[in-house]
């Protein structure tokens, strides 16, 4: 919203004041679109690392069949490759 100077000199008090709280409104309503955006950010980035955490686990101590084992490891390398790539 673009004020003039000419149009805030026209305006009354409390239409002033109203013009304030909406654009504080604004930003505040900014910073916490930015803060739930990290905070999401943040939170599939920690999955990510404990699906990794695990399936690496799984894999040390592993006994099950060949096959399961090949689909452990290409999740790995994949995840492996989010990670190199900084996506992750």
């Amino acid at each position: 919203m673009r004020v003039r100077r000419a149009d805030v000199e026209k305006l009354h008090l409390r239409q002033l004041e109203h013009l304030a709280r909406q654009i504080e409104a604004r930003e505040t309503k900014a910073k916490h679109i930015a803060t739930r955006k990290n905070w999401l950010e943040r939170q599939t980035n920690a999955n990510y690392r404990n699906e990794f955490d695990r399936i690496r686990g799984e894999l040390s101590h592993f006994r099950g069949s060949t096959v399961d084992r090949a689909k452990l490891n290409r999740r790995a390398a994949e995840l492996q490759q989010l990670f190199s790539s900084g996506n992750v």
